[in-house]
């Protein structure tokens, strides 16, 4: 239970959060280039 509790908040971590929207924008960006 405890390990369960530590992964869901580093899962929320603000970095981590911070870090996954940064893949999805550079990703985005790239779609938008190829098809530009």
């Amino acid at each position: 239970m405890d390990h369960n509790r530590k992964e869901f908040e580093w899962r929320n971590h603000p970095i981590v959060i911070l870090a996954g929207v940064l893949v999805v924008y550079t990703a985005g960006s790239s779609i938008i280039t190829l098809f530009s």
